[in-house]
């Protein structure tokens, strides 16, 4: 990314727990926000750093944290078998080529760090050299389902929003990490999908449901499927909504 983008920030005070959103307005503009999603979501990243959304649902004890949400306990071979049905009708596709990927392995081999274990302060830098990262720490919310949440990181690539989730860790926990993680980061699309939805501007199809691109990532793969997995998990009864 050549020279100095302009991000803008704003401190986000959500019960004990602060979150530094950020957004890199050079980006969105470069990649669009006149029309389409690209436009749904600027008017929402504006609402963000302008302190107009609202606060109750991230302070009601009515309200769940979208990270708090599991899968219904199985066996482990089940939960093998769910992950395997998954990927053979192509609701979930692995992708250990994935910029995302790339980006954090990267970052490692820049600084001789063989850990491969950054944390999130990973994120700060997508923002910097990542050519699709928009923002980062997003606040959502959904008062159908009473869950709000902070996504990672938030890129446009292939021409959809992906709403994208790090979760680093070893190789060897990635099935079980990944798939545990499924209920938080769909959630995340639901959620998004709705906002970018509800959002009104010109040359928009508001009856059209946005695509939203779910991603869960670390240094070894990315895990890329649907917003639609949060209604496919809820009506298979493989999640509780608390």
């Amino acid at each position: 990314m050549n020279g100095s983008p302009e991000i803008v920030r704003r401190t986000i005070q959500h019960g004990r727990l602060a979150y530094q959103f950020q957004w890199n307005v050079t980006t969105h503009r470069r990649l669009g926000k006149d029309e389409g999603d690209l436009a749904s979501l600027w008017a929402l990243l504006s609402m963000i750093l302008s302190s107009k959304i609202p606060e109750t649902p991230f302070n009601s004890p009515f309200y769940a944290r979208a990270s708090s949400l599991k899968l219904t306990k199985m066996s482990p071979m089940k939960l093998v078998s769910l992950r395997k049905k998954f990927f053979k009708t192509g609701r979930i596709k692995s992708d250990p080529q994935n910029p995302l990927v790339k980006f954090i392995r990267d970052f490692h081999k820049n600084r001789n760090d063989t850990s491969y274990s950054a944390n999130h302060g990973i994120l700060q830098d997508f923002l910097y050299h990542d050519p699709d990262a928009i923002a980062i720490e997003v606040p959502v919310w959904s008062d159908r389902f009473h869950l709000t949440g902070h996504i990672d990181l938030i890129r446009y690539s292939d021409n959809r929003i992906q709403v994208c989730d790090y979760k680093p860790g070893p190789l060897s926990s990635l099935p079980k990490r990944f798939m545990e993680s499924l209920p938080q980061v769909s959630a995340y699309g639901e959620m998004m999908v709705h906002h970018i939805a509800g959002s009104f501007h010109s040359g928009y199809e508001k009856d059209l449901l946005p695509t939203i691109q779910c991603c869960i990532f670390d240094t070894h793969s990315c895990w890329i499927f649907g917003a639609e997995m949060f209604v496919v998990l809820q009506a298979s009864g493989l999640i509780d909504l608390l």
